[in-house]
């Protein structure tokens, strides 16, 4: 792939870029913006397409909604390899994440389990106030509403080997929770930066007791130098390590799940690092 990443412009086509205003989400009575990019030959073909769902979708495409300023720009990587003939196109269906209560609202969402701090975040700030809980409901929203949606509005490959769901920190937690949970219904996930840190022990419960019934790959991936909080020291050290503990967990866990491990020497936790890394999903 020939594209020069600058995750800091926006330069995919506005006219395949679909953005559906605050679809209601039954399952938590809210709403919530979804952008859905097109492929590049959407219009001139009758074909049917592979469907990626991301969370942070104001992340995944416009550097002008990101705290740092830079995207995944991961409209502009899939169009440059569907036109230079690796790829056959994909449907990204991003949804934005929550705006409630601050940062916690998203990590609300993005977890079914409440917060359970390791023994280094005892006494960090972001953990006094009650967080996580409702990741279920968010899945269920995606599986049981959005996706019917999509499907029936879109060319879509509605298989689940043509469905994958991907994201970053407490969006690839969510992620592999869903791969696991909804396996009728994904057969990969993107699990970029995972916060596993958030309730590692609900998750290694989670992935021990789950029964794998479908080939499934997963390509996770974490930086050496990820941070949360810049005035925690552990924060790289439990990113890092736990993510290497969950991989090797995923890789014993079955035959059936192919995980793709890829550890950034010095990546940190940004959308500038998921940009550099998005198409190692894509590939695997």
């Amino acid at each position: 792939m020939t594209l020069t990443l600058d995750p800091t412009q926006k330069n995919y086509d506005p006219k395949r870029m679909v953005v559906h205003k605050n679809i209601y989400i039954p399952q938590l009575d809210r709403q919530r913006h979804v952008r859905i990019y097109l492929p590049v030959n959407y219009e001139s073909s009758t074909q049917r397409y592979p469907v990626i769902y991301m969370h942070d979708g104001q992340n995944v495409f416009e550097p002008e909604l990101c705290i740092a300023g830079a995207s995944w720009q991961v409209a502009e990587q899939l169009d440059a390899l569907q036109t230079e003939g690796e790829s056959e196109g994909y449907i990204v269906v991003a949804i934005d994440c929550s705006q409630a209560r601050g940062h916690l609202g998203r990590r609300d969402e993005y977890s079914p389990w409440p917060f359970a701090p390791p023994a280094a975040l005892t006494n960090w700030e972001q953990a006094i106030e009650p967080q996580g809980g409702e990741g279920t409901a968010y899945c269920d929203f995606i599986v049981q509403t959005l996706k019917p949606f999509v499907d029936q509005h879109y060319r879509t490959q509605p298989e689940r080997e043509s469905t994958t769901i991907a994201g970053s920190s407490m969006g690839g937690f969510i992620s592999l929770y869903a791969a696991l949970k909804y396996q009728d219904t994904f057969s990969k996930a993107g699990i970029f930066s995972p916060a596993f840190w958030f309730a590692s022990e609900a998750m290694k419960t989670y992935l021990e007791q789950a029964r794998i019934k479908h080939p499934t790959k997963i390509y996770m991936d974490i930086g050496t130098n990820e941070t949360s909080d810049p005035s925690i020291e552990a924060f790289p050290a439990l990113y890092h390590d736990l993510a290497v503990e969950f991989a090797e967990l995923l890789s014993g866990k079955s035959a059936q799940i192919a995980c793709h491990f890829n550890v950034d020497d010095g990546g940190i936790h940004s959308e500038r690092a998921w940009a550099r890394r998005f198409t190692n999903l894509i590939k695997i």
